[in-house]
């Protein structure tokens, strides 16, 4: 007997994680922002981060959702802070991780910047991989400039 692979439908929602849900879902979100964390160089260790999360100094976001191959996944999960900066307010998104981007990008980009402007915020920023270039264009997003790092020892 062949057995046929059941058809999922390809749906992924960015979906907020309130801080008093923190605790909930960390045992799911930790790994991606261990391996976010640690991209941009260990600029936070995992515990801060909670607490910030936990403390509504930063914002949560997960993409959740099924693709061809498995039901009920996360995808990727952001980190977006707002920053008041001494002319005005920036949404900024200093973690990002995930994976099958093309189907969240656009549903992410959305929800970060409609949260940017009921957070009153004038801008918005995300740190991404410059493998994002291309699409960031198709949302009007800008390159201003690239972050060069170096380790000093």
């Amino acid at each position: 007997m062949i057995e046929e692979k059941i058809k999922i439908e390809e749906h992924v929602n960015v979906l907020q994680v309130f801080s008093s849900a923190i605790d909930k879902y960390w045992s799911l979100v930790k790994p991606m922002l261990i391996e976010a964390i640690e991209y941009d160089g260990d600029a936070i260790n995992i515990d801060d981060l909670k607490d910030n999360l936990k403390n509504n100094k930063f914002k949560l976001f997960v993409m959740f959702g099924s693709d061809d191959e498995e039901e009920h996944k996360l995808f990727g999960v952001c980190v977006v802070r707002i920053t008041a900066l001494p002319n005005f307010r920036q949404c900024e998104v200093p973690f990002l991780k995930g994976e099958k981007r093309e189907l969240w990008q656009d549903k992410l980009v959305d929800t970060i910047e409609d949260f940017a402007k009921r957070n009153n915020c004038k801008k918005m920023a995300i740190l991404a991989r410059p493998g994002w270039k291309s699409f960031a264009k198709t949302k009007s997003l800008e390159v201003k400039r690239y972050l060069y790092t170096k380790e000093i020892k």
